[in-house]
């Protein structure tokens, strides 16, 4: 299953799974956003590559989710 839309599958796959979960919940974009930031940060070793690939999530979804969380809404 393609959870990270846009993005390739990585040991952070559940994130992106849980923040489809969350735009469905429709729990608010930026709170959504945010917690994937968190998740993929945690979920790796905790170091720098895992906080700036949750970042780079972070500011591809901000950029380019809006569509994906109205979507998500209308379901």
């Amino acid at each position: 299953m393609d959870y990270c839309t846009a993005f390739f599958e990585g040991w952070w796959s559940h994130c992106c799974q849980a923040h489809d979960a969350d735009y469905a919940a429709q729990i608010g974009k930026l709170l959504a956003d945010e917690r994937l930031w968190q998740c993929v940060a945690a979920a790796g070793d905790g170091g720098v590559v895992s906080w700036l690939i949750g970042a780079v999530m972070f500011a591809g979804v901000g950029l380019f989710g809006r569509r994906f969380y109205r979507k998500a809404g209308e379901k």
